[in-house]
């Protein structure tokens, strides 16, 4: 019945994701960010509430994502796996109990050093909204790859009363995926606000000029590379 209901779901998405149209912006950012990695990974950076269009726009290109072991994750997991993403279940420890975060990210941390990139949702499971908490420095810190900020916006969506504001696009959306200049955190980093600042001061600053993109939609499409571009990009990136 579970696997019902998460099969179920994914189909909805897909079927979302067949009708919305996609603009990608700052691609070469992340050509700059495999630059700054000996093994061409890196990790996004994404807030919580735009989870949904966050996935669907990588599809046909492979992350390492952790999603929380809780039941109402298992539709997201359930998802990014058959999407074609390697998926680690884990999530933060409550009081002295060790729920798999850990583990988790360690797993995580072995892909990234395979040459394959990350994402990660950077305040959540569960809040404080659109505050970067530490866990995202700490694993580009102990893999050595930089944090690309993460913003796609859609122009029409629904805003569901949760934590998070959580966007969902409304179907036939025009989508605008906003990648931003890339941060290296040093693996020696002992100053983790510093870079939790950075990453929240880019990630709003960028959705300002996502959600502007959106008002010249014609112009950008003119200069714009498809999502079959960017993943042969990535992927004879990742493989040298």
């Amino acid at each position: 019945m579970i696997w019902l209901v998460n099969r179920i779901l994914y189909l909805i998405a897909r079927f979302f994701h067949m009708t919305y149209r996609y603009r990608f912006v700052g691609t070469e950012n992340l050509e700059k960010a495999c630059k700054l990695n000996p093994g061409r990974a890196y990790l996004l950076g994404i807030w919580h509430q735009n989870l949904f269009q966050g996935i669907l726009a990588q599809t046909g290109l492979k992350y390492v994502v952790i999603v929380s072991r809780s039941k109402d994750a298992n539709p997201v997991a359930f998802t990014c796996s058959n999407l074609g993403h390697v998926v680690t279940r884990g999530s933060s420890k409550k009081g002295d109990v060790d729920k798999g975060g850990k583990a988790a990210k360690d797993e995580m941390i072995g892909v990234l050093h395979q040459g394959y990139p990350g994402a990660v949702t950077i305040d959540g499971p569960k809040g404080p909204a659109k505050i970067v908490k530490p866990g995202i420095i700490d694993m580009a810190k102990k893999s050595g790859c930089p944090i690309v900020p993460y913003i796609p916006v859609p122009e029409k969506y629904w805003t569901f009363n949760s934590w998070d504001k959580f966007r969902l696009p409304k179907p036939f959306s025009k989508i605008v995926v906003y990648y931003g200049e890339p941060i290296a955190v040093p693996t020696d980093c002992d100053n983790f606000e510093e870079y939790q600042n950075k990453l929240k001061a880019s990630l709003d600053r960028d959705e300002l000029m996502a959600f502007q993109k959106l008002m010249f939609w014609d112009q950008l499409s003119k200069e714009n590379v498809d999502n079959q571009v960017l993943a042969t990009v990535l992927t004879t990136s990742s493989s040298k």
